[in-house]
């Protein structure tokens, strides 16, 4: 599968997938049904501030007559003849208005905190969670999507769904508890009039519906467009200087241009099919407030209603516009929130790395491996890299792969470690199926320096002591940098071992890299030893050093070796040449040559490469 392509999400319910997307925040339920409290209490304070007006305008006027308004029954229990005295008015009715508003403000305060730290939990769990899966996730997956594409994944997406909770929730929360507050308030003081607005919510619930799967669908292409946008900005940056010495940069410029462009030309099909909903939606609720005014000014509508509760109520359904705006606008981000989470358990659902079995190997591992007709393809319509391989090496022999480019050398060696499983028969390590044991036990045997050198933003010693070798003492971490002829440069850098050598060691040369991660592997010590082209960057000078450091090592574990220069191998116990996933020789050096086959070929080669 080209390493580029986007994975087809299988069709989800988006409630299914809100839902236990806001299962993270079960956790958080304090604070969560503290936030929802705080929204309620705004939502109730920004009804009643309307309902006030409707005493102030009758205050202000002929008078509350008992009976006739929403609060007049409330004001009459207190005032003879259920009239407020203009003094009285004067002082309560700013008063209640002044700690309405400030009980509105806290009431926002503390809901609009609280959804934010629920959601910034949420998002921290998720990211991380999304971070360990990464690490769990088979080599396979890591063929079929680049990095970059993982990358958008943790950094975009998980910020997508950062708006889904807080500031959709929080609209969502807000403006729902303020429309059924007004309804409720509005069906109070006229039911009849207050009906009107209810012929229209079908109609805003099935556009609502259809602009969803809309929102849902763009949503999915602006997150892929991000990915494309994130792989092209990657390459061009680790590659600067092929870009730069092979004047690439107008190529690079064009195909960022391109992914950046698509980008924008998704979103803005995702603003249009947001503000086109938003604006019908708006002229509906526009609508049925026209139909409801003109209703109120038919004759006998509203003759029960003071000047004060008719004003209030109209304020009222006018204010209905804002929440039911909002809650049409929020959607959108719903709907991203739900696209982003989407992809995001896309990756959490995906298969873990097989965990192995509950078997363990004999101790202590003496590093006997054993191949048993052995095959492996990549997947079920892909050709066979490996066929019937059959090999027995014993403890602490040295084995030598070569072959030509893709004839399955570090293939064969990978499935030792199991970053791939056999798709027929088996290996063997001390006469124990890997299959059988924990992955993590078979690993803690195997050391590997590969021709891909990867060094972290760490100090010097913090890269050779690395993950579980942190436990090394350093007296130990100074012998397997003395044994990879490391000390030379390391004691030349600003601070020795606590050097700090940035993104991948670029302050570094090749060799000096593939010199530390052979400390590295040194101070491993396991019995398995792995070196794939590991000599490939050294100079004539540092590699004569390496050899007689890992010809001393080698002595008491079983290496295997990917060498493309053959003159490196030539002491090796035992040499396979490989071609198209086959052992076609196999024997020492000397018998190798005296057969005269592929071997003797392949060396008569490079022989004469160098002598030319």
């Amino acid at each position: 599968m080209d390493k580029s392509a986007h994975p087809v999400l299988k069709p989800q319910h988006g409630a299914h997938t809100y839902r236990r997307l806001l299962s993270y925040a079960v956790p958080q339920w304090p604070l969560f049904v503290l936030a929802v409290f705080g929204f309620m209490l705004f939502s109730f304070m920004e009804v009643t501030l309307i309902a006030v007006t409707e005493l102030l305008l009758d205050a202000v006027g002929a008078g509350i007559q008992e009976g006739r308004g929403f609060l007049s029954e409330i004001v009459a229990r207190h005032f003879p003849g259920g009239v407020m005295p203009q003094a009285t008015a004067r002082w309560l009715v700013p008063a209640a208005m002044l700690v309405i508003i400030i009980l509105r403000a806290i009431g926002n305060f503390v809901g609009s905190y609280g959804l934010a730290y629920v959601a910034r939990a949420v998002i921290h769990q998720l990211r991380a969670e999304l971070f360990q899966h990464i690490g769990q996730l088979p080599s396979s997956y890591f063929d079929r999507y680049t990095g970059a594409f993982l990358i958008s994944k943790v950094a975009y997406n998980v910020e997508q769904v950062t708006n889904s909770i807080t500031k959709a929730l929080k609209t969502m929360i807000r403006s729902s508890f303020t429309a059924i507050a007004l309804l409720v308030y509005l069906l109070m003081v006229n039911w009849k009039l207050t009906l009107t607005f209810f012929m229209f919510v079908p109609v805003i619930a099935v556009i609502v519906s259809l602009v969803g799967k809309r929102f849902r669908k763009l949503s999915h292409r602006i997150q892929n467009s991000m990915g494309d946008v994130t792989h092209v900005t990657q390459e061009a940056i680790n590659g600067y200087e092929v870009v730069r010495m092979y004047g690439g940069q107008k190529y690079e410029n064009a195909r960022f241009d391109a992914a950046s462009n698509n980008n924008r030309q998704q979103f803005m099909k995702l603003v249009v099919a947001d503000n086109a909903s938003v604006s019908v939606i708006q002229t509906l609720v526009g609508l049925a407030t026209a139909v409801l005014v003109w209703l109120a000014l038919a004759p006998g509508m509203v003759e029960s209603m003071t000047p004060g509760v008719f004003a209030s109520f109209i304020g009222a359904a006018a204010s209905l516009a804002k929440p039911i705006r909002s809650l049409s606008e929020v959607y959108a981000e719903i709907q991203k929130g739900i696209a982003a989470a989407e992809s995001i358990f896309e990756v959490f659902d995906s298969p873990k790395e097989p965990e192995g079995g509950s078997a363990h190997l004999p101790q202590p591992v003496t590093g006997a491996v054993t191949f048993e007709h052995l095959g492996f393809r990549y997947n079920e319509s892909a050709p066979a890299v490996l066929s019937d391989i059959n090999i027995e090496v014993q403890a602490g022999q040295t084995v030598a792969l070569v072959g030509a480019s893709g004839s399955g050398k570090s293939t064969l060696v990978s499935l030792i470690s199991r970053f791939y499983d056999a798709t027929s028969g088996r290996i063997l390590l001390d006469g124990t199926d890997i299959n059988s044991v924990p992955i993590t036990e078979l690993r803690e045997q195997i050391s590997l320096v590969s021709q891909n050198i990867v060094m972290f933003n760490d100090t010097v010693y913090r890269n050779i002591a690395y993950g579980e070798l942190e436990s090394k003492s350093e007296e130990e971490v100074l012998r397997a940098v003395d044994l990879a002829h490391a000390r030379e440069f390391i004691d030349e850098l600003p601070e020795g071992l606590q050097t700090q050598l940035g993104d991948n060691a670029q302050m570094l040369s090749g060799g000096q890299r593939q010199r530390l991660a052979i400390a590295r592997a040194l101070l491993k010590d396991a019995p398995v030893l792995i070196l794939d082209e590991a000599t490939s960057a050294l100079d004539n000078t540092s590699e004569r050093h390496i050899q007689s450091a890992l010809a001393e090592v080698m002595k008491n574990r079983t290496t295997f070796v990917i060498a493309h220069r053959l003159s490196t191998i030539e002491n090796a116990d035992r040499i396979l040449v490989m071609d198209q996933g086959r052992i076609v020789e196999s024997g020492s050096h000397s018998e190798l040559l005296a057969k005269g086959g592929r071997y003797a070929l392949l060396l008569q080669q490079q022989s004469g490469d160098r002598a030319e």
